[in-house]
């Protein structure tokens, strides 16, 4: 919470601003008749409780009969609206609606100038009008209220009167990619400042938009994208409302069209776990134009790939806190969580990039939470989950953009199991291997003393002992289920292949051809050596 306190007296100062403000209204529209009138023209009045943008008279066409021409992307003013609830009984008042209405369209064109063409209206959506209802609102209530087509940013602005202060919360919601922000708060003290603390939440709450232009490599061979920024090449009044700046993260999304309307959505494609960071602005020649490197855990990414009526944009989207609470769960069971996984955070702008200092450990707990840190300098880095001793997902993170998120890891049981059963094998294999050393050992002191029948009944044992054959056939019998049932479920099964082709290896190792036939003419001269000492003990008696 920011606590804004100009002046003790509030009550005063309330009045004061109340009758300054409808001196002004009455003023306004006065002067706006009498100029009416002067012309010979009725006005057209806006809907009650709405105050619409300035006009901007088209540009002249040639032909009345042709389309307008198109406003490119850098030169696209957001179309924005503010969605106002107030919670006092004064707010009821249509002259102090009309009045904030006035005082937050002036610190908005303030702050935006151009860049925005916004309109304000009494919220329908904020009842009650408080904190609680703002944080319950949900996209399926929004979207049908509000269509691309008519406004891209809405803001919900509610403003709640607590007698001593004032507070002013707000949430962002983007007609384009159909999501809201968390919600930011702050207090005032002083009622002439909340227009200026509204529109200073709005501003930290904007997600501007921009959309992809090309790829291109850099000097250091590294894959960089360029991007263009709505209304990048309309400057602001406020510089503190800059669009875009160094080392902001942005999230990219793939809007798919309708082919016969494209301005209709037909597929929006969320790309989570993918980010894009920004390497360099372009202030001077061309405004708007940022250059980023696109960080993902894909191996390829359709973002920035080619296709009709697809729409590669991105937004970019400030921390609202400084650790984020993140869920490690399954992809096939989002209601499983992750318990006592190993995590290590690698502090590079690629996972093969040299790492800046140490990484960071952390184990998830019975939740399979685990609670991810903001570093500076570091909006992005690499968080490596592992499953045991194995790697189970490599992926990029960058945390207090979400307060709450998850991650749906890949399922790694088939994998576990495939190792378990291994193990359990291998173990079977160096006692196959330790009993048949020990069985020529004895067979060896039994043919020194001439016991023919001893010798005879060890090789027998010696050969019941399992064999190359049956290690390998039994690794192919827990190979080919378990690759089975991961393509059944979509998974990959590289992991189960290798772990497979590991103990083949060693059981390759351990019963060569060259090691079998010279264990077989070792035994017949145990063999060869017991009927001598036989012969010898019987001429000897």
């Amino acid at each position: 919470m920011t606590c804004v306190t100009l002046n003790p007296d509030i009550f005063v100062w309330r009045r004061r601003f109340f009758a300054l403000s409808l001196c002004l209204c009455l003023l306004s529209k006065t002067t706006a008749q009498e100029e009416v009138a002067s012309e010979g023209t009725a006005p057209s009045a806006p809907p009650q409780g709405v105050i619409a943008p300035a006009a901007t008279p088209p540009e002249p066409s040639a032909d009345p009969n042709q389309p307008p021409r198109e406003i490119p992307f850098a030169s696209q003013p957001y179309r924005v609206l503010v969605d106002i609830g107030i919670s006092a009984p004064i707010g009821q008042s249509s002259l102090f609606r009309q009045s904030l209405q006035v005082e937050l369209d002036e610190s908005v064109q303030r702050m935006f100038g151009r860049m925005w063409q916004t309109e304000f209206q009494q919220s329908q959506l904020l009842i009650p009008a408080d904190v609680a209802r703002l944080q319950r609102i949900q996209v399926d209530e929004v979207l049908p209220r509000f269509p691309e087509q008519d406004v891209d940013k809405v803001f919900f602005l509610n403003i709640a009167f607590n007698g001593v202060y004032t507070e002013v919360a707000c949430r962002e919601y983007d007609t384009r990619v159909q999501e809201l922000t968390p919600i930011r708060a702050a207090r005032s003290y002083d009622l002439r400042a909340v227009p200026s603390v509204a529109t200073v939440l709005m501003r930290d709450s904007f997600r501007p938009v921009v959309m992809f232009s090309r790829s291109f490599e850099d000097e250091d061979g590294r894959s960089m994208m360029e991007l263009q920024v709505q209304a990048g090449e309309i400057i602001p009044p406020d510089s503190s409302a800059q669009q875009v700046i160094e080392g902001d993260v942005l999230r990219p999304f793939i809007r798919s069209m309708e082919r016969r309307d494209p301005t209709k959505l037909r597929h929006l494609q969320v790309l989570p776990l993918s980010y894009i960071r920004i390497m360099a602005v372009d202030r001077e020649v061309s405004r708007g134009l940022v250059e980023g490197v696109f960080v993902s855990h894909m191996a390829v990414s359709p973002f920035g790939g080619k296709g009709r009526r697809l729409q590669h944009i991105a937004l970019r989207q400030r921390p609202t806190a400084d650790h984020s609470r993140v869920r490690l769960v399954l992809q096939s069971r989002p209601d499983k969580p992750l318990i006592a996984h190993r995590m290590a955070l690698a502090y590079q702008l690629g996972y093969k990039d040299e790492e800046d200092g140490p990484q960071t450990q952390l184990v998830s707990d019975r939740n399979g939470e685990v609670v991810i840190e903001r570093r500076e300098n570091h909006p992005t880095f690499w968080i490596r989950v592992y499953s045991g001793a194995s790697l189970l997902a490599r992926v990029p993170y960058a945390p207090g953009l979400l307060p709450f998120d998850t991650i749906a890891l890949p399922d790694d049981s088939i994998r576990l199991r495939v190792e378990g059963e291994l193990q359990l094998l291998q173990d079977e294999l160096i006692d196959a291997i330790a009993v048949r050393e020990v069985l020529i050992a004895r067979a060896s002191r039994a043919a020194e003393k001439g016991d023919v029948t001893q010798v005879n009944d060890l090789l027998k044992q010696y050969s019941a002992v399992p064999s190359r054959d049956e290690f390998v056939a039994r690794i192919s019998n827990i190979q080919i289920p378990a690759a089975k049932e991961a393509a059944a479920r979509g998974l990959s099964d590289r992991r189960i292949v290798q772990a497979c082709k590991a103990l083949q290896d060693t059981v390759q190792t351990f019963f060569t051809d060259e090691k079998r036939t010279e264990r077989q003419a070792e035994m017949e001269k145990i063999r060869s050596l017991a009927e001598q000492n036989e012969g010898r003990t019987e001429s000897a008696n």
